[in-house]
């Protein structure tokens, strides 16, 4: 048994397991049940010779393991198993019968239950059963308990990126309005005092103009990461191939550049279609930007679904032939206003285009993985859902 108090997994100690069962009034079986108790000396067994009984029991508290006979009379044992699937706890069920008939052991197996023939050595497979049937029992409700404080630690989780977000957003907007104006007073004295300063002083006027509208272009990233989240709450069956092929005519390409971009046939998948067009954008722009050759190739593709813990997902991927990223790189292009080396020649922007990517995919439950060698150009490969997926509630 657990309890959670703030950070901490406290452990306490463990109800006793609970084993009922209904048998005949036998002195051979009585005997036999005798020993199963020194066989569970940790567990509650409760012995029952009537349904009356039995169903008493059963009223007033639940067990783990319920052990039917299947040979008494009068008792609808189908009828008793139909009741036990619709209790809370279903506990686990074990049936015992003289019969050895292929076909009803069959019949108990498809049922999942667990069968004992009443015959030389039963006793001892009974209690091995049931304590298999307790161990499992166990492991499951600690994966149970595994699996709810995993969720409520990702509700957790998800809130408080959700109010740095809206904290993040908030600063950012409030900042951008007093840049602004440093900026307009900044030009207005360089534009009304021009005679009034020296080449130096001018100069760094000019500068620091140039810096503050940088500053601003940080805050405006910072703020669009920040409402990513915010903006990816209607999704729907989104076909791709029309949408990249949209984000293809929205990018400015200069003419004299020969840049070639080859697509195949792309599938529909689960999303939100303003953010998904956002990731091809970010990702063939960057492939322009950063690739050095005269011959730029980008190639946008399809390679199958394949199967997740949540649901099926459509594999892509977008590589290009650029000079492709050092293993030093590699491990932080996802970062926010992180740069590779590359940028050093030329190439402008903020750094923050993958990570808008991998938020936006992460936002879907999905995933994006970079394959990359100097010299070999750069492969993304996304994995973006097909259906709606059904996260846990709490």
């Amino acid at each position: 048994m657990h309890s959670y108090t703030g950070e901490v997994l406290v452990t306490t100690e463990r109800c006793p397991e609970r084993v009922i069962i209904l048998h005949g009034a036998a002195d051979q079986e009585a005997a036999g049940f005798k020993a199963l108790r020194k066989t569970l000396p940790n567990s509650e067994v409760v012995e029952t010779s009537s349904l009356n009984e039995y169903l008493a029991a059963l009223s007033k508290q639940d067990f783990d393991v319920v052990v039917l006979d299947y040979d008494l009379p009068d008792i609808q044992t189908q009828e008793l198993l139909t009741q036990l699937k619709l209790r809370d706890n279903e506990p686990e069920v074990l049936i015992l019968s003289d019969c050895n008939d292929p076909k009803t052991i069959r019949s108990i197996a498809k049922a999942q239950k667990r069968y004992v023939v009443r015959e030389a050595g039963w006793v001892d497979a009974m209690s091995q059963a049931i304590r298999d049937m307790l161990r499992i029992r166990r492991l499951e409700q600690e994966m149970a308990f595994i699996r709810e404080r995993l969720t409520e630690a990702n509700f957790k989780l998800e809130d408080r990126n959700r109010r740095l977000d809206d904290f993040c957003a908030t600063i950012a907007h409030d900042i951008r309005g007093p840049l602004a104006g440093l900026i307009l007073k900044i030009e207005y004295i360089l534009e009304t005092h021009t005679d009034s300063f020296d080449e130096r002083t001018t100069a760094l006027l000019n500068r620091s103009v140039e810096s503050t509208r940088r500053l601003i272009g940080v805050v405006q990233a910072m703020y669009e990461f920040a409402k990513i989240g915010f903006s990816g709450a209607k999704f729907s069956a989104t076909p791709l191939t029309p949408l990249v092929k949209e984000v293809m005519t929205d990018i400015n390409i200069d003419h004299s550049a020969n840049v070639q971009v080859l697509m195949s046939e792309l599938p529909t998948v689960w999303g939100n279609s303003d953010l998904l067009r956002r990731v091809f954008l970010n990702l063939v722009t960057n492939a322009i930007k950063y690739c050095h050759r005269e011959d730029v190739e980008i190639k946008i593709g399809f390679e199958g679904f394949v199967q997740r813990g949540v649901g099926q997902f459509a594999k892509l991927y977008v590589c290009d032939n650029g000079p492709g990223i050092s293993t030093q790189d590699a491990g932080k292009v996802f970062n926010m206003f992180a740069r590779g080396a590359d940028a050093d020649r030329g190439a402008d922007g903020l750094g923050i285009g993958l990570a808008v990517v991998q938020r936006i995919v992460e936002l879907h439950q999905g995933m994006i993985e970079l394959t990359s060698e100097p010299h070999e150009g750069a492969r993304f490969t996304i994995f973006l859902p097909t259906e709606a997926i059904e996260l846990p509630k709490r």
